[in-house]
């Protein structure tokens, strides 16, 4: 008992002193506003198992533009549309670091008119087949995984454009899984997030658990390359694809340090990620009709407007004032 006192006061005394070191640090880096941190756990006590209701809560009280501290990691949070502007367009290069070289290609490789003009087919077909599976399962009776589906739907179109062909079912199965998976680990609380220091033990596995779903990944996409290396030396005709834009740009002297394999692999798999967020949008558009009446009957202009037509196309949509009122996405 002798012993443990002076080493609890030992503790004490250190943890306040780191506290209060911290506060005078905060205080010359002219932070936003925020709410009263504690020692050790900062900000972790005010947020429940609904953080972005609880970052509404404070963000009402603080300002649009709070700082929070979270276990040990001091976090700024933009929670107005205008702020999250303000910090992600026009500051985006004080807050994160860019490849160029991955910014460019993916410009050229998927975002000029020319390709949404090449993609329209493509996403005509993947529409199509998204309905015919919907009105299957609603012509049977069967409940419809509507972000499931929708999450096939955007992993064909990926695909397609990066390597120019469909993946095999049990390849985008497991696509399908790995990303579910990820979603839920990143997305999920983790100590080592808030206290870094003990990152390396991996207390809850999180790491560990990533890596094997990134090694899997990186096999799905490894096999695509490989095809398609083995195509070129046999002489097939170039494909135009994202895959071909970053293989001959690794190939050229200027970018050969930036876009290697593994480059081409993070880029896919961040591509192969971004496509739950289609799912995620519409699994939360059908729950918000489902509890919005009144926006479900609006929403049944598309009945007029495309008649016993199949399938809408592009031009039906200037005819529909209701979805022109509806938040876009850029």
């Amino acid at each position: 008992m002798a012993f443990f006192l002076p080493l609890a006061f030992s503790l004490f005394l250190a943890v306040i002193s780191a506290y209060v070191l911290q506060l005078l640090a905060d205080a010359r880096r002219r932070l936003p506003p925020g709410p009263w941190p504690l020692p050790l756990i900062g900000n972790l006590h005010q947020l429940d198992h609904l953080p972005h209701r609880s970052l509404a809560r404070l963000a009402a009280r603080h300002g649009p533009l709070m700082s929070l501290r979270l276990g040990t990691v001091r976090a700024v949070v933009a929670s107005s549309p205008e702020m999250a502007r303000e910090v992600l367009q026009r500051h985006n290069a004080d807050i994160a670091a860019r490849w160029r070289a991955l910014r460019r290609l993916s410009t050229v490789g998927l975002f000029l008119p020319r390709r949404f003009d090449a993609m329209r087919a493509l996403l005509e077909e993947k529409v199509a087949e998204l309905v015919r599976r919907v009105s299957g399962h609603a012509a049977r009776g069967e409940a419809v995984d509507v972000g499931h589906a929708a999450h096939v739907a955007a992993l064909g179109v990926l695909s397609r454009t990066m390597f120019s062909v469909d993946l095999d079912p049990e390849a985008a199965r497991e696509v399908s899984d790995i990303v579910d998976e990820a979603s839920v680990l990143g997305t999920g609380p983790n100590v080592s997030d808030f206290f870094p220091a003990i990152a390396p033990a991996d207390l809850q596995g999180v790491r560990r658990r990533m890596a094997r779903l990134v090694k899997r990944m990186y096999a799905i996409i490894d096999e695509q390359i490989e095809r398609r290396m083995h195509g070129r030396t046999a002489g097939e005709p170039r494909k135009n694809d994202l895959l071909d834009v970053m293989l001959e740009e690794g190939e050229s002297k200027e970018d050969s340090n930036e876009i290697n394999r593994d480059a081409i692999r993070g880029l896919f798999t961040d591509l192969f990620t971004g496509g739950e967020t289609t799912s995620h949008t519409m699994e939360c558009a059908m729950a918000e009709l489902l509890q919005c009446p009144n926006s479900m009957r609006r929403v049944h202009e598309l009945k007029s407007v495309i008649g016993s037509k199949q399938q809408m196309d592009e031009h039906d949509i200037t005819k529909l004032p209701y979805h022109h009122t509806r938040p876009k996405p850029r």
